[in-house]
């Protein structure tokens, strides 16, 4: 931006001095007008129209570029906010992942321990039956009537009678 500013002041002072420099008198003629003027004021003129053309045109562009600078604007704005929600529900899924992975840590230790402890109660089960002498094999909701039966008049101690 400096460097039009200091271009635009180096064309005006050429301008001026051009125009001391040319004071003859000139007549135009444009269509029916005629106009009689110095030079000078008559090239100042044209440079002045100029001016006004260039900047009359520019107006689009720079409007356009304003409106594509704004919409751009919003667009970085939705953008940055989009971000921000993806990123805050990338940290709920994280931290929803890392609860997951310390319920399933929890769950691997607790079937360890209880395959410890299943392992225990066999093993224990197994010194109970070779002390009692019950083959593991044998079933006790297997066994023939005869087996469970007990010696005649005597009544199950399970099933006795009060008396």
């Amino acid at each position: 931006m400096q460097i039009f500013l200091i271009l635009a002041l180096l064309i005006a002072i050429l301008a001026v001095i051009f125009a001391v420099q040319n004071i003859t008198a000139v007549t135009i003629t444009f269509f029916s007008w005629s106009i009689h003027t110095s030079l000078a004021v008559a090239l100042l003129s044209a440079l002045g129209v100029g001016v006004l053309i260039t900047i009359l045109l520019s107006i689009p562009g720079r409007l356009k570029g304003t409106w594509n600078s704004a919409s751009q604007k919003r667009k970085h704005t939705a953008l940055e906010t989009e971000r921000d929600r993806l990123q805050q529900k990338l940290d709920e899924l994280t931290l929803d992942r890392d609860k997951f992975l310390k319920k399933w840590e929890d769950s691997e230790l607790e079937i360890t321990d209880l395959e410890q402890q299943i392992a225990n109660l066999s093993g224990a089960l197994e010194g109970m039956d070779s002390v009692s002498g019950i083959q593991p094999d044998s079933d006790p909701t297997q066994r023939t009537p005869s087996e469970t039966s007990t010696p005649e008049g005597e009544q199950p101690s399970n099933l006795q009678t009060g008396s």
